[in-house]
């Protein structure tokens, strides 16, 4: 085994670690838990025997491995910044929704207050 295959294989298993057992992957859900172990399997198939890939390409129509690669990359790059922007966009409402509910206590607190201090001036 070439040293860089090592270094890949070990790469790819730390990340994979660091995914799982990072206390804020509890929030992920299962499935994408699955697809990070199946796809870390893969990675590391494709990295002992790299010709794995180019034969998946070939079975279902891509050139080469590298190119079955990219395009994989690029529809999982998609769908990252798709899910970014819809949390985003529900961060963004969650933010709202608070402000108004700040804006409406502090109005009802400064009421409050110039209420309170008008009957202390009736009683004086």
């Amino acid at each position: 085994m070439i040293i860089i295959q090592v270094l890949l294989i070990g790469g790819i298993l730390t990340v994979l670690g660091w995914f799982l057992m990072n206390p804020r992957s509890q929030q992920v859900h299962a499935w994408i838990k699955i697809l990070a172990a199946i796809f870390t399997a893969f990675g590391v198939v494709v990295i002992i025997s790299p010709n794995t890939s180019n034969r998946i390409a070939n079975a279902i129509g891509v050139g080469r491995g590298a190119d079955l690669l990219l395009y994989c990359l690029a529809v999982a790059f998609v769908y990252v910044m798709f899910n970014l922007y819809i949390r985003g966009k529900e961060e963004q409402k969650k933010f709202e929704t608070l402000a108004r509910a700040v804006a409406l206590l502090e109005a009802k607190y400064r009421k409050m207050s110039e209420t309170s201090a008008e009957e202390r001036e009736e009683k004086k």
